[in-house]
């Protein structure tokens, strides 16, 4: 989860894809990705949904929010979600946002309830949209299922720290490339994000040195 997180995170703030608003509500923007993980190239992904909003007050006065589906009528309550400041806006967010057992992420209409620790709550609504193909498909099918996907690369250290995340340098042809870049490299995993970041589909991980 810490190498999810830290991927997914670092091409969040590398895009930053919330519009403002003129309004003066607490939540003035949401959306959400779905997110695809694929642990091997046999099997169909693990699905989660990550939402992301940007809030008008202080963040840290965040107390909870609810995200619920309209459609499904499943919802999920965080507590103490985390929180972010970047480039003087504000987020509160959860990337790990499981459907119940046996489901998958519901398409359609969704909101997000807020609750900051003053008692006072606002409400924000957005939409999740995804080739649900996906939920289905093998590793190897997912630049078929999402031609307009780019590719990026995420580089981690045998703890778990991201060392890089974006698009491959020219010069990395090989792993043995990457390794001469970053040295304490020990994994890679490729990942495929959607124009607005609607879907991330993070592919198995390689090793970057060869095993003895």
């Amino acid at each position: 989860m810490r190498r999810f997180f830290s991927c997914f995170l670092a091409i969040f703030v590398s895009s930053f894809f919330f519009s403002c608003s003129d309004s003066e509500a607490d939540v003035i923007a949401a959306n959400a990705t779905a997110v695809f993980d694929f642990s091997d190239e046999e099997s169909v992904p693990a699905t989660r949904l990550a939402v992301f909003f940007q809030v008008a007050n202080e963040v840290q006065r965040t107390e909870s929010f609810t995200v619920s589906s309209n459609g499904s009528g499943y919802y999920w309550t965080v507590s103490n979600p985390s929180v972010f400041t970047a480039m003087n806006k504000s987020y509160a967010y959860s990337v790990n946002l499981s459907p119940p057992s046996g489901e998958n992420i519901a398409v359609g209409p969704y909101s997000v309830k807020y609750y900051d620790a003053a008692g006072k709550e606002d409400q924000f609504d957005f939409s999740v949209s995804y080739n649900e193909a996906l939920v289905s498909a093998k590793s190897s099918e997912v630049k078929e299922l999402l031609p307009s996907a780019v590719e990026n690369i995420a580089i981690y250290s045998d703890s778990g720290e991201l060392l890089f995340m974006g698009k491959a340098k020219s010069s990395w042809k090989t792993n043995e490339d990457i390794l001469k870049d970053y040295k304490l490299a020990q994994t890679k995993r490729i990942c495929y994000v959607t124009p607005g970041n609607t879907v991330i589909c993070m592919m198995p991980e390689e090793k970057l040195k060869a095993e003895n």
